[in-house]
């Protein structure tokens, strides 16, 4: 391929305790590598990260370069104003050797340090997922004035549920909604009997997903405990722990509990009856999107309004609302009252309505045309659909690269990136 068919996209995920920006944006840039390959157009992905759970990244096939979490560097001791001063050079020197055709940035315009202001202008589009957040950190100046920065502003959420974004004038005109996004498609997750087999989880166990978010959270360890110890007096409950890449606690082990150790829960959700879980961003729409009865507990988070998302859920029966501070007792009578399937079974008919697809194709497309030509990714659109996605999966390829073969063998029309 020419160097007239490359487009060079960089993904800022500096940001942030736990691992949700990070997972967003792979979810995103999958399906920007799907459309692209179909397009014929060598799409250069990389990764610019603090986060400790970049072997995601790996695990996703995606480059990245790394920088020590603001967490890591308190723990070791690492000057802070040392630190601050390498985190900008190292951010604009990396933008400025990669001159990415399209940035995008989440949850943070002025990026983590303060340090994309002056380094915007080194990519030539720039976009901000927004993700819905507190009132009062969107509305801080520093944050507002980033926005007219940006070429496209996406809020991976439904306005309806979410409400407007808050953004000044000038960047109203730029902001799309594209839904929520999480990292798989329904097609890519596996049957129920074949999670359980996998797991180790009898046929006719009570099968509960335990999860503190990524891990990172200082509560984690104590919640997991909690949970699993309300779990263990019900007969036949199996719990399947997933503690988080970010999780540093003590692992509770036993004939009845399972830890993930690795695997992405996302596709095992078909084998779950019954979930305890964090409300951050992704956790709580995969569970949605999976159909996943859920009883949420809300973390306390800098930009993140849990509790706010875990109420709109429970508002239309898709979930249950724990109290931040949640006793044992309070979750004993929450799991005793869900152990019966009818309540279930309608918990899990509202998750599925509420959160009725994965929305990362939408995202991708919008971001897409801003590098390459507006008919090209509606082309790709149209072509590349959960028919094909599970005709690579039976052959064993990855989409893209099933893709890159079809390439191959019947070239499309040439996508001359000039037209976009």
């Amino acid at each position: 391929m020419s160097e007239r068919r490359r487009i060079r996209i960089v993904n800022y995920a500096v940001n942030g305790r736990g691992v949700g920006h990070l997972t967003r944006l792979v979810a995103i840039n999958r399906w920007i590598r799907r459309y692209a390959a179909y397009c014929g157009v060598r799409c250069e992905i990389y990764f610019l990260t603090s986060s400790e759970a970049d072997g995601l990244l790996f695990e996703e096939g995606f480059a990245s370069f790394k920088l020590p979490s603001k967490t890591l560097v308190k723990e070791t001791g690492i000057d802070k104003r040392t630190y601050l001063a390498l985190a900008k050079q190292w951010v604009w020197h990396s933008l400025g050797l990669l001159r990415p055709d399209l940035l995008v940035v989440d949850t943070f315009p002025r990026g983590s340090f303060g340090e994309l202001l002056s380094a915007l202008d080194l990519a030539k589009q720039r976009a901000f997922i927004y993700r819905p957040m507190k009132q009062s950190f969107a509305r801080r100046p520093d944050f507002q004035a980033m926005l007219p920065l940006y070429d496209v502003i996406l809020v991976p959420d439904d306005e309806a549920q979410a409400g407007p974004a808050i953004v000044p004038t000038l960047a109203r005109g730029r902001v799309t909604y594209t839904g929520p996004v999480v990292c798989r498609e329904s097609v890519e997750l596996w049957e129920r009997d074949e999670v359980r087999e996998t797991l180790g989880v009898a046929h006719d166990a009570l099968c509960v997903y335990v999860s503190a978010g990524g891990g990172g959270d200082p509560t984690s360890e104590a919640r997991l405990a909690l949970a699993l110890g309300a779990l263990a007096k019900i007969p036949k409950a199996h719990a399947i722990v997933g503690g988080g890449p970010l999780y540093r606690g003590r692992r509770q082990r036993g004939p009845r509990v399972t830890w993930l150790a690795g695997e992405r829960a996302l596709e095992l959700m078909p084998g779950f009856d019954l979930a305890i879980s964090a409300g951050g961003y992704n956790s709580f729409f995969e569970l949605m999107f999976a159909g996943v009865p859920t009883l949420f507990w809300p973390q306390d988070k800098v930009a993140d309004e849990q509790d706010v998302r875990i109420h709109r859920a429970a508002e239309r029966g898709a979930a249950c609302a724990l109290p931040l501070e949640c006793s044992a007792e309070q979750l004993s009578a929450e799991l005793e009252r869900l152990r019966e399937g009818a309540p279930r079974r309608a918990m899990a008919k509202a998750a599925q309505e509420f959160v009725p697809r994965n929305n990362a194709r939408r995202a991708a497309a919008e971001l897409l045309r801003k590098v390459l030509p507006p008919a090209a990714v509606e082309a790709a659109e149209e072509a590349v659909d959960d028919a094909l996605l599970g005709a690579a999966r039976e052959l064993g390829y990855e989409l893209h690269t099933f893709l890159d073969l079809m390439e191959v063998l019947e070239p499309r029309p040439r996508v001359e990136l000039d037209a976009a």
